[in-house]
């Protein structure tokens, strides 16, 4: 099993490699040598442009694009997909349930791609946690992940994770890893990049490495030197990085702190320059923004942002404009909406008091998504029980995402909302809402309600039954359990049982139902149900 993994992982790692040169020759042959002929072109040399993301982030962009034109989170793939709920999936279930929600918009090849990155280990499976795992090696959304494995190691008995301290770990293996080499740090890099190329790529780390570190590590190592994210650097800037790594008197969280804190200048500078940029060809970035193709979306896609400046800024690189696109999008998912945009462009003066706008804005979020909800209902003249009985096809007062997404989408609710109210109603992030959860989303006294629609469930099984005997509901039910004492309206909870039993399996009544009525007719705890004023409630139900 061993050595059918290594040669697997072998195999992705020459797959890696063939694809990534296939994309750079593409790149050559396709880039004209007019700078006029240049911009038309762009969109699809920087598709398959490699060297511009690294493929693990491509891939996932991609899957991420995909899962937000359907008002999903990558993360929520995996516990819809997991119908099951064993934390447990085959590489060719994933694959199934990606192709059938998708509606085949993905092709085949992308599909192995993205299962194969899922499936780490290489073992044919994907795991719960490894699943989560490798979205935070990514850095995809990290936030929203880390509570999931938090949780599995506080089960565990184990430390807390998070993305920075794993991205700690990892170096503080890859300094131990170098000065355990014994070599010169300009021997290493020579032996890093033996064609001498005059710059290291991840292939590169990855084929003089593969033996010591995973392809996961090897992604944050790469991380750590790479801060422009060209997946591209020049032998003697990893030289100088390479001295301060092998620094005894910095450890490993020192570097980092360094790295992030000149990281923030280089970004600071970065979105100056933009600035300047902006006011030297007299732009309107706004205007630029909304006339970007497409225009009928909330959240436009860095690469035609990219495209539609490309066409104001004629002296400047297309590169340069893509890498500013990129630090516009502080969520990393390849698009930014209007407020991330008009952050981006203000100047720093002004940017505390955006911030501070910014988090009074995210505290209304929550009241108004559930406004929007209610209001969509009102018009479609559905009520909360009647919805949730709808998307719960099993009635097991239980809704999955992907059935409580399907019933916001019928009622008109728009994409973009979709995707919040799901992260609004799934907190504890288990793929799963049952009917307490969905009534606390609204404030409401969720249990009351519960045990009047458990009722109203029964009420309608036993109607059915009264209808195929041409009885009405309210005689049905006096006749059924009058038979134990005609002359009283008052019977014993025993004999309401014994009523109930009478007929349970004909209209597939269940225990918890039977039980529910029998607590709310005898709420007193006196033995007795009062027949008449029972009845009558039931009958209100249907």
């Amino acid at each position: 099993m061993e050595d059918y993994r290594n040669a697997i992982k072998k195999l992705k790692l020459q797959a890696q490699q063939l694809e990534q040169e296939n994309n750079e020759l593409k790149v050559k042959l396709a880039m004209p040598a007019d700078e006029e002929l240049r911009i038309p072109q762009f969109e699809s040399i920087l598709a398959a442009n490699t060297s511009q993301l690294y493929i693990r982030e491509k891939v996932l962009k991609e899957l991420q694009k995909c899962c937000n034109e359907r008002g999903m989170t990558v993360e929520m793939l995996f516990r819809c997909a997991d119908k099951r709920f064993t934390g447990k999936l085959t590489i060719q279930e994933f694959k199934e349930f990606l192709d059938s929600f998708f509606d085949g918009k993905i092709d085949g090849i992308t599909l192995q791609k993205i299962a194969l990155l899922f499936d780490d280990d290489c073992s044919g499976f994907i795991m719960r946690e490894e699943f989560y795992r490798v979205l935070i090696y990514c850095k995809c959304n990290a936030e929203d992940h880390t509570y999931i494995l938090n949780t599995s190691a506080m089960k565990m008995g184990q430390p807390q994770d998070d993305p920075a301290r794993i991205q700690e770990r990892v170096m503080e293996k890859f300094i131990k890893y170098l000065k355990g080499l014994k070599n010169t740090p300009k021997g290493i890099v020579e032996q890093i990049d033996y064609q001498q190329k005059g710059y290291i790529t991840t292939d590169d780390l990855l084929m003089s490495m593969k033996n010591d570190f995973g392809s996961n590590e090897i992604f944050i190592i790469m991380k750590y030197f790479d801060i422009k994210q060209l997946n591209k650097i020049k032998t003697e800037d990893f030289l100088f990085d390479l001295k301060e790594c092998l620094n005894p008197n910095k450890t490993a969280q020192q570097l980092l702190s360094l790295r992030e804190n000149n990281t923030g200048l280089r970004i600071l500078q970065d979105m100056r320059k933009f600035r300047q940029v902006l006011r030297q060809y007299k732009l309107d970035p706004l205007m630029i923004y909304y006339q970007c193709y497409p225009k009928d979306v909330q959240r436009k896609q860095i690469t035609d942002l990219a495209i539609a400046f490309s066409k104001y800024m004629k002296g400047t690189q297309f590169d340069q404009i893509m890498n500013w696109m990129r630090l516009i999008d502080t969520s990393q998912d390849g698009a930014v909406d209007i407020e991330e945009f008009k952050m981006a462009i203000l100047i720093e003066e002004d940017l505390a008091t955006y911030q501070q706008l910014k988090v009074e804005r995210q505290e209304q979020i929550e009241p108004t998504l559930i406004e929007v909800v209610i209001e969509k209902m009102k018009k479609k003249q559905v009520g909360l029980e009647e919805f949730f009985d709808w998307i719960d096809t099993d009635q097991s007062q239980i809704v999955t995402v992907l059935e409580l997404r399907k019933g916001f989408l019928a009622l008109n609710i728009d994409i973009g909302y979709v995707l919040k109210l799901l992260k609004l109603f799934d907190k504890d992030q288990k793929g799963q809402i049952d009917i307490c959860e969905f009534y606390e989303a609204f404030g409401l006294e969720y249990k009351d309600e519960t045990d009047r629609i458990i009722m109203k469930k029964a009420a309608n099984k036993l109607n059915k039954m009264f209808i195929k005997n041409q009885t009405n509901f309210v005689a049905g039910m006096k006749k059924l359990l009058y038979t134990f004492n005609q002359s009283c309206p008052i019977i014993t909870c025993e004999e309401f049982l014994l009523g109930m039993d009478s007929v349970k399996d004909k209209c597939n009544l269940m225990d918890g139902e039977i039980y529910k009525m029998m607590e709310f007719a005898d709420s007193e705890k006196k033995n007795q149900i009062q027949l008449n004023s029972f009845c009558n409630y039931l009958y209100s139900l249907l």
